[in-house]
């Protein structure tokens, strides 16, 4: 179940890059740890693709 829903995570938000250290310095003023883990893109196809140690997978 860890690797399945990503319990190592308590909490991920989904914000524009340009606030995302200002979040971070607000976590760390409360003696929480925060860091940027990832980031969306726009892509001119219909489609997801995930890379993990089990290979690259391409949802269309």
């Amino acid at each position: 179940m860890y690797r399945v829903f990503n319990m190592g995570h308590r909490m991920e938000l989904y914000v524009p890059e340009s606030v995302a250290a200002d979040i971070i310095a607000i976590s760390k003023s409360f003696n929480i740890d925060a860091q940027i883990v990832g980031r969306v893109t726009e892509s001119p196809a219909k489609k997801v693709t995930v890379k993990s140690e089990f290979g690259e997978f391409i949802y269309e």
